[in-house]
């Protein structure tokens, strides 16, 4: 929830009181009865969708934790295996170039990469392990990928899930706003003539102004 939702939400819950404060003057079958309960209505769903919004960066930020986890493990042993074939050039001239990792590779490439060392590895398996790494490491390997590429989908959906929150409790906040303005005539209608009344209501029904940033220097 932003600053802007927030000071919205908390002007809600002062209408709500409000409301309940004077439920006598506006029975649940007048506009203003209707329009209250329709600011209960709004406050509950923000709620729950904040809830869900904040629980959705939570599980993104544990989901992204996973993935730059198995993303460095998957790292770590295509580099095993890039050093290893440095070492082996000269036995085997251009091996070089069938194991190398380009700088600054995305999701995709980490993946396809990987996958294609696991293509070309069998002629060499024997030669890998000679020269220091681990017997039956492209099992490891493999495991990794396998890893990695679980942690994609994971990802994923945490922020669709918090995108999903995100616009819920926007469309919450604006249907909050219909009966906040409509509120803002009937009650002052209402209370044209009772000075106390309505300099309540316009204490209870104005909403702060989020701070303005200080431009960049």
């Amino acid at each position: 929830m932003n600053d802007q939702e927030r000071y919205r939400y908390e002007t809600f819950l002062r209408e709500r009181q409000f409301g309940f404060d004077n439920v006598a003057d506006f029975p649940p079958a007048s506009i203003g009865g209707i329009q209250f309960a329709e600011i209960s209505a709004v406050i509950a769903l923000i709620e729950q969708f904040a809830a869900d919004q904040a629980a959705g960066f939570g599980s993104s930020g544990f989901a992204f934790s996973g993935k730059e986890t198995a993303r460095e493990n998957l790292r770590e042993a295509l580099y095993e295996i890039v050093r290893t074939a440095r070492s082996m050039v000269y036995q085997f001239p251009g091996i070089t170039e069938i194991f190398r990792v380009q700088r600054n590779i995305n999701d995709a490439g980490m993946l396809a990469l990987a996958n294609a060392f696991i293509i070309e590895l069998p002629p060499y398996l024997t030669a890998f392990e000679d020269y220091g790494l681990p017997k039956n490491f492209q099992i490891a390997l493999q495991a990794d990928i396998d890893a990695y590429e679980a942690s994609l989908p994971a990802t994923g959906t945490a922020i669709d899930e918090r995108v999903e929150a995100t616009a819920d409790l926007g469309a919450a906040i604006r249907r909050g706003m219909i009966a906040h303005r409509i509120l803002k005539g009937v009650v002052g209608n209402k209370y044209r003539n009772d000075v106390g009344k309505l300099a309540a209501w316009l204490s209870a029904s104005h909403i702060e102004r989020a701070p303005k940033k200080a431009p960049t220097p």
